[in-house]
């Protein structure tokens, strides 16, 4: 392998590495979760994260999830 190659691929690597996000912590969960455990359809689970965002009482942050864009919501401390 080339230099020119070696530093190509070092240049991919850390781009890469920037878009990979910490994984889901056990802390978190995403809507499909809240869902689930609330028997809410996803419109009123979406309205209702929604408002707890407003209010301060969770966290929202974007991760990748199976290719898929996912929100991820956490309570705040």
């Amino acid at each position: 392998m080339t230099n020119k190659t070696k530093k190509a691929l070092t240049g991919l690597e850390w781009a890469i590495a920037q878009t990979i996000k910490e994984p889901k912590q056990p802390d978190e969960f995403t809507a499909a979760d809240f869902a689930g455990a609330s028997n809410l359809g996803m419109a009123q689970v979406r309205g209702h994260l929604t408002r707890m965002i407003d209010r301060k009482h969770l966290t929202k942050r974007k991760i990748l999830i199976s290719g898929k864009q996912t929100n991820l919501f956490r309570k705040v401390d």
